[in-house]
């Protein structure tokens, strides 16, 4: 239990952090003197990094161990925090941006990476579930947790609350994870990737998060846009909306972990896929009433954190040896949707509105559906064929 309690603080700072930004980001411009456009790359200096890095680092927890890779990320992470809070100038405040979000992709995949360490299913499951239920649990509290700081003490003081709650992350992680090695077997650092190169059925699973999430993110940020065409409500008071999402999503994962041990993982995600394919058709037809909205979006998030966990626990399962690469490519596979999905959904909603939008994205949402059926292991637990190509 405390290694899980470590484990959820670790997700929830990083996941926080990843959201603190839009609450500050009028002041930041006014106290630096610099356009809010220019200061909205501080998001994408953040999430970038995870992106394209979190792979380069996800065979590190496997080599030299995972409460080695979260440490070392976390420490990176609360200095770049801390740089945060005392930079003098916009960019430098953007390079300490991009310094949290490489700590952040190397902390992840070994966070994950532990979680599928634990022995049981049982165990698996519910761990996966509390710490991926850290993210919808941030964008919950991110915004008036910075908004709430910054009227305290400026902006600055929303980084020092991320400073504060990631030194409490270190120090848990320290006491509470086993000081293990990484696992030799997979040969050198590039091994784990030769290994996973081999078995193309590895990359099919990982691609099932990649369409996934282009399609759930694509047209998730253009929601409160939705609900202030539709319905006439101001921008402001629109984006209230997504707090549905944070509500729901903490619901979805405490109860994600009891799915996957009743069900199994591979119907869990089956059946999250489909709630969300429905969900992305049903929402433009949902304009003749708010409440109608409301409740296909909580129904859209419920889905959607219920499932994640269960895929995580798939690809956890997928090789032990790789366990974190396998991991960090997963992730990575989720941010490079979430970057690519908003750019299509946004054009398709420019040439057709939401009427176009919605009936896409549901198609998307079969695509991963398929792709699902076809790849995902039947049976409660991943295939090891990597592992067993390793041994």
């Amino acid at each position: 239990m405390h290694l899980t309690l470590a484990l959820a603080v670790v997700t929830f700072v990083i996941g926080v952090d990843n959201y603190i930004v839009a609450a500050i980001l009028p002041d930041i411009a006014a106290d630096l003197d610099e356009p809010v456009a220019a200061v909205g790359l501080l998001a994408s200096a953040y999430a970038l990094p995870t992106a394209l890095l979190a792979p380069v680092f996800g065979p590190l927890s496997d080599r030299r161990g995972r409460r080695f890779s979260m440490l070392l990320g976390l420490t990176l992470f609360t200095l770049a925090a801390a740089a945060c809070v005392i930079a003098p100038t916009l960019p430098l405040l953007i390079g300490a941006r991009v310094a949290n979000g490489l700590g952040a992709a190397i902390a992840i995949p070994a966070v994950f990476a532990m979680a599928g360490d634990l022995p049981t299913l049982g165990e698996r499951a519910r761990t996966m579930a509390i710490v991926a239920g850290m993210f919808p649990l941030a964008s919950l509290l991110g915004l008036p947790i910075g908004a709430l700081a910054a009227i305290a003490g400026g902006w600055r003081m929303s980084f020092l609350f991320i400073v504060v709650v990631a030194l409490v992350a270190i120090a848990l992680v320290y006491r509470t994870s086993p000081r293990t090695q990484g696992r030799p077997t997979v040969g050198s650092y590039l091994g784990a990737y030769r290994a996973i190169l081999q078995h193309p059925r590895v990359l099919r699973v990982i691609a099932v998060i990649f369409v996934w999430w282009m399609g759930t993110f694509g047209l998730f940020i253009y929601v409160g846009e939705f609900v202030h065409q539709a319905f006439g409500v101001p921008t402001e008071q629109a984006g209230l909306i997504y707090i549905a999402v944070g509500v729901s999503g903490v619901i979805a994962t405490r109860i994600s972990g009891r799915l996957i041990t009743t069900v199994g993982p591979r119907r869990v995600v089956l059946l999250a896929l489909t709630g969300f394919a429905l969900s992305a058709f049903l929402l433009p037809r949902t304009a003749i009433a708010l409440p109608l909205t409301i409740g296909v979006f909580l129904f859209w998030a419920f889905a959607t954190w219920a499932g994640v966990p269960a895929l995580q626990t798939i690809v956890a399962g997928l090789s032990a040896d790789a366990r974190g690469t396998m991991l960090a490519l997963n992730t990575s596979a989720q941010s490079l949707g979430a970057v690519i999905g908003p750019i299509v959904t946004g054009q398709l909603i420019v040439i057709g509105g939401f009427a176009l939008a919605g009936p896409y994205t549901a198609l998307v949402g079969l695509v991963a559906l398929g792709i699902a059926y076809a790849v995902l292991p039947r049976g409660t637990s991943a295939p090891t064929a990597v592992a067993a190509a390793e041994g």
